[in-house]
């Protein structure tokens, strides 16, 4: 087990081995097969390259190498191209927390083609005003 897996129980340690693909033998060598990727998109600013970060990506698209490299610069890409919307982004927010309660986002049941699940915004539901 390394740093990056510590805290992890048993269990969950077995889940990821099983259904991510996850091996604390080749964890390190994983991401830095991701952080080589990143040269490869200059007009992208990458600003959180550590370990842990990236390790999200990989564990999101079950350690294939390539999908986490393009769904981490499709997330800073996407921070980039709209910097108004994240700048005062917080959620301890009165805002934030209040969409939350009011059930603003949700989760379906069913899952996408890659068995992941899928994170929607019921607009219907929030009230702005608040």
């Amino acid at each position: 087990m390394t740093h990056l897996q510590a805290g992890l129980s048993p269990e969950t340690l077995e889940k990821a081995k099983v259904e991510l693909k996850e091996n604390p033998e080749t964890l390190h060598q994983d991401i830095q097969e991701v952080r080589d990727m990143i040269i490869t998109r200059p007009d992208i600013g990458f600003l959180r390259t550590d370990d842990a970060f990236i390790l999200r990506f990989l564990r999101a698209r079950k350690f294939n190498h390539f999908e986490a490299f393009r769904l981490l610069a499709q997330y800073f890409e996407y921070r980039q191209q709209n910097l108004d919307m994240f700048k005062n982004l917080k959620a301890t927010d009165p805002g934030i927390k209040q969409a939350l309660k009011d059930g603003f986002p949700g989760v379906l049941s069913n899952l996408d083609r890659y068995g992941r699940k899928i994170l929607v915004l019921f607009a219907a539901n929030w009230d702005q005003s608040r």
